[in-house]
C-alpha cells in the first residue's frame, strides 16, 4: 500500500492545537518492542502514515487500523478507544472493556486524552487521588479548560476526618498518610474551585471503587483489600458499547456518594 493510497482515506487532520499523541499505540509498540519501520513492514501500512497516527495528526480508517492492530496482536479499540468500539458481547456475562493489570499501567497520556477531550462532564470519585496531579500533565489546566467549554466538573475526594478514610489507611498500612493525601488533593483543587461548572466535595463512604468519567468514557479502578489503588486493576468502559448494567451500576454509585458528600469550597472560592 503506497503512502498516497493509505493517506487518501484518512480523516482530515485536526488543528495543531488539538493534536494528541496516541499514547496507547506508542505503549503497545513499546510492549511489543517493534519500531515504526518494522510495524510498517508487518502491517503493510506506510511508515509515515503510522508516524502521523502516533503524533495525532491523522486518524485511521478501520481497515488500516485493523491491519496495524493485527500486527500488534490486539484490537483497534485498544489503540483508538475513542474511534472504534469493542465487539459487542455475544454471550451473557461478557463485558467489552479495555483492561490494564494495574492503574500504574495506564499510560499518562491516556489520562490527559480522557480529560482533555471532555465537553459534557467530568466525574471523579477517589479518596486521595494525588496521582492525578503528579502524573497527568497539566491536570488542573485540563479540568479548567473543560469547565470553560461548558463541561460540568464534579470532583469528590475522601473526607480526611472520616472513619472510612482512617480505616482504609489502616488496611493499607499507611494509617494517617491517606488522610494527608486527601487534604493535599483538596488544597490542590482550590485554584479551580471558583470556576463556573466546577463542584468539589468530600465524602466519608467506604469506597470500593475509584471512578473517573469523561463524557461517554469511564475508567473504573476497583479496590482490593489491603492493596493501594495504584496496584489494583483498571478497566475502561464506553457508554455507547458497554452493556447497560455495569455502566449504570457505577454511575448510580457515583450519584449516591455525591448525594452524601458536602462541599469543600463556597461558590466564591472560600473554604
Amino acid at each position: 500500500m503506497t503512502e498516497s493510497n493509505a493517506t487518501a482515506r484518512e480523516e482530515d487532520r485536526p488543528a495543531a492545537h488539538v493534536r494528541k499523541r496516541n499514547a496507547l499505540l506508542s505503549a503497545r509498540m513499546n510492549a511489543k518492542a517493534i519500531s515504526t519501520s518494522a510495524l510498517a513492514r508487518k502491517s503493510g501500512i506506510d511508515q509515515r502514515t503510522i508516524e502521523r497516527w502516533l503524533e495525532g495528526e491523522t486518524k485511521p480508517q478501520r481497515e488500516n487500523a485493523q491491519a496495524v492492530a493485527h500486527a500488534l496482536e490486539c484490537e483497534p479499540h485498544e489503540l483508538w478507544p475513542q474511534l472504534f468500539s469493542p465487539p459487542r458481547a455475544s454471550g451473557a456475562g461478557i463485558i467489552p472493556a479495555v483492561f490494564y493489570p494495574s492503574r500504574a499501567h495506564v499510560p499518562r497520556d491516556a489520562w490527559a486524552d480522557l480529560f482533555g477531550g471532555a465537553s459534557e462532564q467530568i466525574d471523579i470519585c477517589v479518596y486521595g487521588g494525588t496521582f492525578l496531579f503528579d502524573t497527568v500533565p497539566r491536570f488542573l489546566d485540563l479540568a479548567r479548560d473543560a469547565a470553560r467549554r461548558g463541561a460540568l466538573i464534579r470532583f469528590m475526594a475522601g473526607d480526611p476526618t472520616s472513619e472510612a478514610v482512617h480505616q482504609r489507611g489502616i488496611e493499607e498500612q499507611i494509617e494517617h498518610s491517606l488522610g494527608d493525601r486527601c487534604r493535599m488533593t483538596i488544597r490542590r483543587l482550590k485554584p479551580i474551585a471558583d470556576e463556573p461548572n466546577v463542584s468539589i466535595r468530600v465524602h466519608g463512604t467506604p469506597l470500593y471503587t475509584s471512578t473517573f468519567r469523561a463524557d461517554s468514557t469511564m475508567v473504573v479502578n476497583p479496590h482490593v483489600y489491603g492493596s493501594p489503588a495504584s496496584d489494583n486493576p483498571v478497566f475502561i468502559l464506553n457508554r455507547d458499547t458497554a452493556v447497560p448494567v455495569p455502566w449504570e451500576t457505577y454511575t448510580t454509585a457515583f450519584e449516591r456518594i455525591w448525594a452524601t458528600a458536602h462541599p469543600v469550597y463556597r461558590i466564591d472560592g472560600g473554604s
